[in-house]
C-alpha cells in the first residue's frame, strides 16, 4: 500500500489529440491530449476503450469528463476519462503549433494499420489465410507503404475467428474468409479495380 494519500478531483477539459499511447499493440491505453499547451496523458477505462467513438483520432478536439489523482507526497497528478466525445476547436482560443507539427510528421508515415490475431485458435480458423490475403490484396493495390499489417495477440474473440481491426477506424471483423478481403478493405482504403 502506498504511504502517499491522494486526493481526488474532477475535471472536464477541452483539448486537441496528439495520439493514443498503444499497450500489447492494440489496446489503447492512453490519450495524448494538449489542453492549453500542455501535454497530459489520460487514461481510458476497460470500457471506454470498446466504445470510443471512431470519430476521435489524432488531431481532432475532444472534450474529457473524469477525475484526476493529485499525490500529496510527489505532487504527481494521475488523470483518468470517465467520458470522451468529440468536440469543435471553437471552445478553445488558438491550437498549440506542436500539434500542427505532428499532425504534418504524421501524415508522412503509414498511419493505417490491419490488426491480425495469431493465436492458435484465430490460425487454425483459417487467421494464416486471411492474413496472406491482406498482404497480397495490399500488394496488387500499391498500398504495402500506407498500409501496416500487424500480426497480434488475442482480440477477445476466439469463438469467432478468424479476427481483425482495421486501424484508425477501429472496425473489428470477425469470421473472415479470405475472398472477403478485397470487398472489406475496399471499405476503408482507395482500391483500383
Amino acid at each position: 500500500m502506498s504511504n502517499c494519500k491522494q486526493e481526488y478531483t474532477n475535471f472536464n477539459a477541452v483539448g486537441q489529440l496528439l495520439d493514443f499511447i498503444i499497450k500489447d499493440g492494440y489496446k489503447i491505453k492512453y490519450l495524448r491530449v494538449n489542453i492549453e499547451n500542455r501535454e497530459y496523458w489520460i487514461k481510458l477505462p476497460k470500457d471506454l476503450r470498446q466504445d470510443l467513438d471512431p470519430a476521435i483520432m489524432p488531431g481532432c478536439w475532444v472534450e474529457v469528463n473524469g477525475f484526476g489523482k493529485l499525490c500529496s507526497k510527489t505532487g504527481k497528478l494521475k488523470l483518468k476519462a470517465e467520458e470522451v466525445r468529440p468536440t469543435s476547436a471553437e471552445q478553445v482560443k488558438e491550437p498549440c503549433p506542436k500539434v500542427e507539427e505532428c499532425n504534418k510528421a504524421k501524415t508522412k508515415k503509414a498511419t493505417a494499420s490491419i490488426l491480425v490475431c495469431q493465436k492458435s485458435d484465430c490460425w487454425k480458423k483459417g487467421g494464416k489465410a486471411m492474413c496472406q490475403a491482406i498482404e497480397t490484396c495490399l500488394r496488387d493495390n500499391g498500398l504495402t507503404d500506407k498500409v501496416q499489417v500487424k500480426l497480434t495477440g488475442c482480440l477477445k474473440r476466439c469463438s469467432k475467428g478468424p479476427n481483425m481491426v482495421v486501424l484508425p477506424d477501429k472496425t473489428n471483423y470477425t469470421r473472415v474468409r479470405p475472398d472477403e478481403i478485397p470487398i472489406l478493405l475496399e471499405k476503408h482504403f482507395a482500391i483500383t479495380d
